[in-house]
């Protein structure tokens, strides 16, 4: 192959020396690039034939080569001597005529002469004519790269051989000896570490910004960050801190998207804020900026709504929760954040508190507000819920009926709250074809409940007579079959059947006791009553 090669390459140089010399240094290179292109043909085929390797080498790393992602990932052993841990990651550009396979690395090169007459850096021969290198030279002078084809650096775009950074080209050259293992693949999955970005470069840009060369103008550069500045912001009104500020790579290209602002910025609280602005190009160097965002102080006063004073149950933590719930402040028309609103609560006796607000835009502009809190301990009371016995007329009324009549001779009060009767809700559930149940519930302005139950009746042969709630019961009594048979009869037709009744009792928690008395009408069909008695604890 090497034999192949060097007598094609005479004929190529042949050429190149034939042309006028009117032609500039980049048209002799593109005649010249045409002139070989049956040689990439010849020698693609040649490679094609290319020799496999071993990957078992004593070599520190194994190079994986995705020829369809154009991305390298460079491995080393793991504790059982396998090449399985990805260490670094290059970007690279392959070629139609370069072969999948698995080779061993031949030979280095410091420069080596390409086809075309063009040169490139670091190269290591991988297999025949195919060599990792940089992107090639048009002399063996590090300023004078093409930039068109290192801007190309993930895309095919190379005959056969892989291309790279300089950087990573020297890496490979320092790095892995002759005799490294070699794979080249296919996959549309980059690998481990996925596929790096590349820095591109301005046209005319004659030196790969990764070169360390001392001679290098880029080797002491970084990005560049322009137009960040000091800003001064009215107050309430947020400002686009990226407006305006633009930045470039250590190669002169845009990478504006790239830029970050660490800082925060409170548009509603006035004082001055440090923000950075910061930006990373794709070769890993990075500018930082900080500039002071100044936020005015509004001259307007600001307003307090929702101050008022309440009432609480006995349970209800008096915290600044409970405090701010419902309180809105504003400066003009604009809602303060409300961690601007300032609390301190004042506990006065055990049933009563003070709660003092203040809030302020600036250190010049404040306004305060105070409220009451009453502890109410105390439920409102309901008056006249009983069980009652129903006409057929008012059974057959429905819901809407029962509703009507459950509020007859009811009165509500409260020690705090004024109430009325039509504050009482009321909720009828039907129970057989004979009776609705009647739930009573009101609340009073400090979240009291009063809630009870009762029945509401309609005696067709058989009844029950005398049940009824029994609440406030002293702690400690015993609630048994002779306690709650006190009172209570059945009949049918007019006879007493009060031996005949049976009387289930319930337990529920918090002292309540649900009472049912069954007796029989004449079909034989159980009819019943509920009660709810309740033991103060």
């Amino acid at each position: 192959m090497l034999k192949q090669w060097n007598e094609i390459k005479p004929k190529t140089k042949m050429l190149c020396a034939n042309l006028p010399k009117r032609h500039n240094k980049k048209g002799i290179v593109l005649l010249r690039s045409l002139a070989t292109c049956f040689i990439c043909l010849t020698l693609g085929l040649l490679i094609a034939k290319g020799m496999t390797a071993s990957a078992e080498n004593n070599s520190p790393y194994f190079i994986k080569v995705n020829k369809q992602q154009n991305c390298i990932t460079i491995y080393e052993k793991d504790e059982d001597g396998k090449y399985t841990v990805p260490v670094k990651a290059m970007t690279c550009s392959t070629g139609w005529a370069t072969p999948l396979g698995t080779y061993n690395t031949m030979i280095k090169y410091r420069w080596k002469l390409l086809m075309g007459d063009v040169w490139g850096q670091y190269s290591t021969r991988i297999v025949k004519g195919i060599l990792f290198h940089s992107v090639w030279y048009y002399e063996k002078d590090p300023s004078t790269l093409s930039a068109t084809q290192y801007n190309k650096l993930g895309s095919d775009a190379s005959h056969g051989c892989i291309r790279l950074t300089v950087a990573d080209a020297k890496w490979i050259y320092d790095n892995c000896p002759v005799g490294t293992t070699v794979e080249i693949y296919n996959s549309k999955d980059p690998g481990p570490l996925g596929k790096p970005e590349t820095l591109k470069l301005l046209p005319g840009t004659g030196w790969d910004p990764t070169d360390l060369d001392k001679n290098n103008p880029f080797l002491n550069k970084k990005p560049t960050i322009k137009g960040a500045k000091n800003l001064t912001v009215p107050w309430g009104e947020e400002a686009n801190l990226l407006k305006g500020v633009k930045a470039t790579s250590t190669a002169g290209t845009d990478i504006t998207s790239k830029l970050t602002v660490e800082g925060d910025v409170d548009f509603n609280t006035a004082g001055k804020y440090t923000i950075q602005y910061a930006v990373t190009d794709a070769i890993g160097r990075t500018r930082t900026k900080k500039v002071v965002v100044t936020v005015e102080a509004p001259e307007l006063v600001p307003t307090l709504e929702g101050v008022r004073d309440r009432y609480a149950t006995a349970d209800t933590v008096i915290d600044r929760a409970f405090a701010l719930d419902g309180v809105i402040a504003y400066l003009d028309d604009k809602e303060l954040p409300i961690d601007n609103v300032m609390v301190n609560i004042v506990k006065e006796t055990e049933d009563r508190y003070t709660i003092e607000y203040s809030v302020s835009a600036n250190s010049n502009q404040a306004v305060t507000a105070s409220a009451k809190v009453m502890i109410d301990k105390n439920a409102p009371v309901i008056e006249g819920i009983k069980h009652r016995e129903l006409t057929l007329q008012q059974l057959n009324s429905g819901r809407n009926g029962i509703k009507k009549l459950a509020l007859e001779g009811i009165t509500v009060s409260d020690d705090y709250t004024e109430l009325t009767k039509e504050q009482i809700k009321i909720y009828t559930a039907v129970k057989l074809d004979y009776a609705y149940l009647v739930t009573y519930e009101v609340v009073d302005e400090a979240g009291n409940q009063t809630r009870e139950t009762v029945q509401f009746t309609y005696f067709s042969d058989a009844r029950i007579d005398g049940v009824a709630n029994r609440n406030s019961i002293p702690a400690g009594t015993d609630i048994n079959l002779d306690y709650v048979s006190q009172g209570v009869t059945s009949s049918l037709n007019g006879m007493d059947t009060t031996e005949q009744m049976r009387i289930v009792i319930d337990k529920y928690s918090g002292g309540v006791y649900l009472i049912t008395y069954y007796t029989n009408n004449s079909d034989g069909n159980a009819i019943n009553i509920i009660a709810y008695y309740t033991v103060l604890e």
